[in-house]
């Protein structure tokens, strides 16, 4: 059997393109996250489909079919990708003997002007927290810091919700207030 037929009679690698590689493609891309990758998987897929175009004897949706070859795929791309950004971030890595790094690790995606604004930024919001008074910086610390929900800040500091409440709002006011001179006519 030629490549162009299948044994269905009315499947051919030219039919499949055409009307499957858009949906194939438009899964791994939301799969992958990127079109590189998207663009690698489709034509793995594609590669498989004409390959085994011949055996699909058309008992499933042929949409289906390529619609778990496309799960596939880009699952086993996903996991290459991981294994491959994993091996190539050992093979950097500069390790002291207690497991720190040798030299601190700065991110070359960002500017040294990027890096000095984040840098003050972090400096000013840390300044605005310290200077809070206590009973407003606990409750601001364990909520906007650390996260936690008005029931659990509750229980920890032995305030009753509402008063988490009060003392968070009145936190933030405090800190809208000190931060604003700062930042206040500063697009976003």
């Amino acid at each position: 059997m030629d490549a162009a037929s299948s044994t269905n009679g009315h499947l051919t690698p030219e039919k499949v393109f055409r009307d499957y590689a858009p949906r194939v493609y438009s899964l791994a891309r939301r799969m992958l996250g990127n079109d590189a990758d998207a663009e690698d998987v489709t034509q793995d897929v594609l590669l498989q489909v004409v390959r085994k175009l011949d055996t699909f004897r058309g008992d499933a949706n042929i949409a289906t079919w390529l619609h778990r070859v496309t799960v596939n795929a880009a699952l086993a791309h996903r996991k290459k990708r991981a294994r491959r950004a994993d091996r190539e971030q050992h093979d950097g890595d500069f390790f002291q003997s207690d497991g720190h790094h040798a030299q601190p690790v700065r991110p070359w995606a960002i500017n040294p002007a990027t890096q000095a604004e984040q840098h003050e930024t972090s400096r000013l919001i840390e300044q605005a927290i310290a200077d809070l008074p206590e009973a407003y910086r606990d409750v601001y610390v364990l909520a906007e810091v650390e996260g936690l929900p008005n029931s659990e800040i509750g229980e920890f500091l032995n305030l009753s919700v509402p008063a988490v409440k009060s003392r968070l709002h009145r936190g933030r006011l405090h800190m809208r207030h000190a931060l604003a001179k700062h930042f206040e006519g500063v697009a976003s």
